[in-house]
């Protein structure tokens, strides 16, 4: 269970950054409300499911800790825009596969980074691919360790280079300069996406080259900002599977 009473703090700070003082005094009414409400929700997802196919068949550990999540409030996370960060969940192998085996690229030209990896098992089934390189970032510690043993334990079996798990905020990751294919399942809040949009178009400003930006479960929001991201088209949209494809103009 989430430790509720750790994020309420940062959730004023936050607050008080972006929004103002009136503004966060008038939404600290509804605070309690909304504590309340999101540790009853954490109390109805306490129940630990049996292990995942996946996870059997390979003897690692990519699942979530209660009901097929792991809360980041029950994390110690040193990055301050943790406050900004998704609960993990892994992917689905079915979904993942049918994402990437749409692309229609040549695997070995590209890298495979992986924003927000958790355990690592999107890493695991990209390293099913012949791709140059496979990498994850994740800023707990404690996940990437995880991650790190779930590669040990596969290494060997991939078809792709080297795979990497990488403790570290990825607004603070240095970019690859080859192309790439840039995969979130939804771990961050807007402002942190914005930043990253923003850092990938630097990055390609200082070295042109083609980059695809995988979105699994976007939000309302995040299809805007990514829709209306001056250098990225839209090249797939999967309603049943949620995820949409984009890659640079």
């Amino acid at each position: 269970m989430p430790r509720i009473m750790k994020t309420v703090i940062p959730r004023i700070r936050r607050s008080l950054r972006e929004r103002g003082v009136l503004v966060s005094l008038r939404r600290s009414v509804l605070l309690p409300v909304h504590l309340w409400r999101e540790y009853r929700s954490s109390q109805s997802q306490g129940g630990v499911l049996p292990r995942s196919e996946f996870d059997l068949q390979h003897n690692v550990d990519t699942d979530g800790e209660a009901n097929g999540w792991t809360h980041l409030s029950d994390l110690e996370i040193p990055s301050a825009n943790w406050i900004y960060g998704r609960n993990y969940a892994p992917i689905e192998p079915e979904r993942f596969h049918t994402i990437l085996s749409g692309l229609q690229i040549r695997y070995e030209e590209f890298t495979f980074v992986d924003l927000g990896s958790g355990k690592g098992r999107a890493l695991l089934l990209a390293s099913q691919y012949p791709f140059q390189r496979v990498v994850g970032i994740e800023f707990s510690p404690q996940l990437h360790g995880i991650a790190q043993e779930n590669i040990r334990r596969l290494a060997g079996q991939q078809k792709s280079g080297p795979v990497e798990s990488v403790c570290a905020d990825f607004l603070d990751f240095p970019l690859p300069s080859t192309p790439a294919v840039f995969f979130f399942f939804d771990p961050c809040d807007d402002p942190v996406l914005k930043k990253l949009l923003h850092k990938i178009r630097e990055s390609l400003e200082l070295g042109p080259r083609t980059v695809y930006v995988i979105y699994v479960a976007p939000t309302e929001s995040k299809k805007i900002l990514l829709d209306t991201t001056a250098w990225l088209v839209n090249i797939t949209e999967n309603i049943d599977r949620n995820y949409r494809v984009y890659r640079t103009r």
